[in-house]
């Protein structure tokens, strides 16, 4: 399934919307500035969400040292980047990694999410209830 008809569909609606992001998604920054030579580019550089070697620089980035079900969590959020097919729909990306490793040992995936509406992360309390949310099953 496609991230982007999600974010065209919500476009004109007013309100803050936070989906799930697929793991192998890409998104794109912002063009650079119109070098005045043919037609103006639509995207800046491409973010592979499973190539850590193509992330740009975070914009924001919080650690919530001990929650009593999740452990260590580390949010990061990347600003005003956009899918492919929707260069004029901005998203801010956020991921989400737990530091507690699962009982066998293994690191927990990724949790990538996009944020439609307010420029910045929730505060800090809804981040907790939403990704304790993510977590738990209760949205998908």
């Amino acid at each position: 399934m496609q991230d982007y008809p999600w974010v065209l569909a919500q476009a004109d609606i007013q309100a803050d919307c936070l989906m799930r992001v697929r793991k192998n998604a890409c998104l794109w920054s912002a063009p650079p500035a119109y070098s005045g030579r043919g037609r103006p580019r639509k995207h800046g550089q491409k973010m592979r969400l499973n190539d850590p070697t193509t992330w740009l620089e975070a914009d924001t980035a919080i650690e919530i040292d001990e929650h009593p079900d999740l452990g260590k969590v580390r949010v990061r959020q990347w600003i005003d980047l956009h899918f492919y097919r929707a260069p004029g729909q901005k998203v801010n990306l956020i991921l989400v990694e737990r530091m507690k490793p699962m009982s066998n040992g293994q690191p927990f995936p990724p949790l990538w999410l996009a944020w439609v509406g307010e420029r910045t992360l929730p505060k800090r309390n809804s981040l907790v209830q939403i990704f304790t949310t993510f977590w738990s099953g209760s949205l998908v």
